[in-house]
């Protein structure tokens, strides 16, 4: 004998589900699940991505220093 798919709401009500409710409540849940980790995804990536922005940037800027100071030429001379 099949069991029967009973539902239970937030507020505590439960009633009877058919197979094909069960199964979209189930992919309602999974969709959800997925959106949330698609969304730390991004915003992880886009977090990297100003790293890797600050990086470049610093490291621009300290090369532009140092031939500023004509630091390497400096040092060929020597």
């Amino acid at each position: 004998m099949a069991k029967d798919m009973i539902y239970k709401e937030e507020d505590g009500t439960k009633y009877k589900i058919s197979f094909s409710e069960e199964l979209q409540m189930k992919n309602l849940n999974a969709t959800r699940e997925s959106t949330k980790w698609q969304k730390m995804n991004f915003y992880a990536k886009l977090f990297l991505g100003l790293v890797m922005l600050a990086l470049f940037v610093t490291v621009l800027y300290v090369l532009f220093i140092l031939d500023k100071v004509d630091f390497i030429t400096t040092l060929l001379y020597k």
